[in-house]
């Protein structure tokens, strides 16, 4: 049997061998750059193959982090303003006007840019991509009410969007067809770059939204055309892997696998945004003040490599064959010394250090509507304490990460730098706890043996394997006996949302936007899957009063108090037990230098840009 190790060994000699120069990637599509000289080409990974590239349908990070340089949202971060974050226009020619009725009801007007077209592609008439208007924007959150479409987020919508529940609820009722003809009050077309959205009562998270993919606007002919079946002999792509966007770089087709690479060029006819003018820290000044006002994307074309084991990766980007590298646990000390700084060796080849918070919070989620876990708070309890996620940052984080304590992560308003969970690791309260549940020393009173608990997990490469073997021993500390499942990334996710799981380990949420409700959603009753990401079933009606109270105000004390209410429920009531919030370090090659640190954005890629002369000088003189 193959072990991790010797599987990242023989995927590294693939890649080496691949071409007789060493280099592992395809030639580049763009043989020259806008400026004549040699294409700015940027070859990076990432760790688990998109579960779709669908806007209205995917939600987790390695869908989003192909969808990002694809399509365009109507808002997006500002890519240097961080403290705090902020929201400015992209496919809007201004941030949306909100206007409130004495009544309750708010309305957000918003104008599309003009000249802002889908790319190119066979399902529009000669292959021309046609421009963008108000009525693809209405199709878009029409699709999110579509129960065909499975939109993950129609639940936390549909309590404050006008119509989105009755238009789902209708489709329902008449067999599951959605009437794209019929009257829809959620989204109101002015004219042919104009259209109004329409709140039932006070969001102001709303316009979060609209710096998600889920509001961004999608062909109609796309997703008709590309339906999954046979024409004239041939079969379709279905529209969840064939991306038609409107955004810098179009998706190659033809040469990306969604399994294992994808292929992004330069949108030739994108012009929706520039390089800001202002907002970098004083250190990015020598990097981003020629940027500034340029057109974006600065690049012209993208690599994605599927590399699920870190050596691979870690070797290559010693050899100037990928452009950043975010440390992992295998290359740390060859990387990191013991004091968070860059070794001398990287230090002398010009590679300078980042560290990477990410506005995230990490748990293991258990299912309340299991029979043995959901109806014993006691043994839920128990399984928190149990969890030792301060050793577990030591060893597998280097102690990078920050241990959880509430599900709010730091940089979000309702974050307590000092305070502690009451149900953090403390084995021996853990012991009292089982004990209390009803299963002294672990043992299941009915059989007379350990009591036996699943868990599900994600085998993406051995250092995951590693963090599930260490949280499977600290909770048969209790003297319980826990039987890993490793699933895919996609079966774990799929289990997830049909909740078939006990405990399902490495599970967590990076922030949508930069709010508590956000992560308080995850916990709401009327946010099941598969419209909504409750994936650990909570039920409790004082949270969902508390929640639905605090998601329609404006920040403020009162607001600020009930969020720290939330938190003291959910960590007494433990239907997750927390592990960290997320951070990191990253190694960026000196000829790709950082153009900017917004850990909202996925990954910014419009914004990055390279030196090639100087990245092959330096793979010369490391390879030589």
């Amino acid at each position: 049997m193959f072990t991790g190790i010797t599987r990242a060994l023989c995927l590294l000699a693939t890649l080496l061998f691949a071409s007789c120069d060493n280099d592992p990637h395809p030639k580049p599509l763009v043989e020259r750059g806008r400026d004549g000289g040699p294409p700015l080409v940027r070859y990076t990974y990432q760790s688990e193959a998109p579960r779709s590239l669908d806007p209205q349908e995917a939600y987790d990070q390695m869908s989003r982090r192909v969808l990002e340089p694809v399509y365009d949202c109507l808002l997006e971060y500002h890519p240097f303003k961080t403290d705090p974050y902020e929201l400015i226009p992209c496919m809007l020619e201004a941030m949306p006007e909100r206007h409130a009725s004495a009544d309750g009801p708010v309305t957000y007007l918003c104008r599309l840019k003009k000249g802002i077209f889908f790319h190119d592609d066979p399902c529009f008439p000669g292959g021309k991509g046609r421009e963008v208007t108000a009525a693809d924007v209405r199709y878009s959150w029409q699709r999110i009410a579509d129960p065909k479409t499975e939109c993950p987020v129609l639940s936390s919508l549909w309590d404050y969007v006008t119509g989105l529940k009755d238009a789902y609820e209708l489709t329902q009722k008449n067999g599951g067809k959605f009437d794209y003809a019929a009257p829809f009050t959620a989204l109101e077309v002015v004219d042919s770059h104009t259209f109004k959205v329409h709140l039932l009562k006070p969001y102001p998270q709303i316009i979060y939204w609209m710096a998600m993919h889920f509001t961004c606007p999608v062909a109609r002919e796309a997703v008709e055309f590309y339906d999954g079946e046979k024409h004239d002999g041939k079969r379709r792509e279905r529209f969840k892997w064939h991306p038609v966007g409107t955004g810098p770089f179009r998706y190659v087709h033809e040469l990306s696998d969604h399994d294992n690479n994808f292929r992004l060029v330069r949108n030739e006819r994108y012009i929706t945004t520039k390089f800001p003018t202002d907002g970098w820290s004083p250190k990015r000044e020598a990097v981003c003040r020629p940027l500034a006002g340029k057109q974006l994307p600065i690049l012209d074309e993208v690599q994605i490599r599927i590399l699920r084991e870190t050596i691979p990766a870690w070797l290559l980007t010693k050899q100037g064959y990928l452009d950043s590298f975010g440390v992992s646990k295998d290359a740390y000390s060859s990387a990191v010394t013991a004091t968070h700084e860059l070794t001398p060796e990287l230090l002398a080849r010009g590679v300078t250090l980042e560290k990477d918070v990410e506005v995230s919070t990490f748990y293991t989620s258990i299912n309340m509507d299991d029979p043995l876990l959901g109806k014993n708070k006691k043994l839920r309890q128990a399984l928190a304490c149990a969890f030792d996620a301060a050793t577990e940052n030591e060893i597998f984080f280097n102690g990078v990460r920050e241990v959880a304590q509430q599900i709010i992560p730091p940089g979000i308003a309702g974050y307590r730098k000092d305070y502690r969970n009451p149900m953090g690791f403390n084995l021996a309260r853990a012991q009292q706890l089982i004990s209390e549940a009803g299963y002294p020393g672990g043992m299941d009173p009915k059989t007379g043996r350990s009591l036996e608990i699943t868990m599900d997990t994600s085998a993406s490469g051995a250092d995951e394997r590693l963090l599930t073997e260490f949280e499977q021993k600290c909770l048969e500390k209790l003297g319980i006996k826990v039987t890993v499942i490793e699933n895919t990334f996609a079966k774990k996710i799929e289990k997830e949302d049909k909740g078939n799981f006990q405990l399902s380990s490495g599970t967590g949420w990076g922030a949508d936007y930069p709010d508590p409700e956000n992560f308080f959603m995850l916990f709401y009753s009327k946010n099941m899957p598969p419209e909504g990401k409750n994936i650990s079933r909570y039920k409790n009606p004082e949270f969902d009063s508390l929640y639905e109270k605090m998601s329609t105000m404006d920040d403020g004390p009162d607001r600020l108090a009930i969020s720290h209410k939330l938190v003291d429920m959910l960590n007494d009531d433990c239907p997750i037990f927390l592990t960290n919030h997320k951070a990191f370090f990253s190694l960026v090659q000196p000829w790709a230098p950082r153009t900017h640190n917004n850990m909202m954005l996925e990954g910014g890629v419009k914004y990055l840009c390279l030196d090639p002369t100087l990245r092959e000088k330096k793979r010369a003189e490391w390879n030589h």
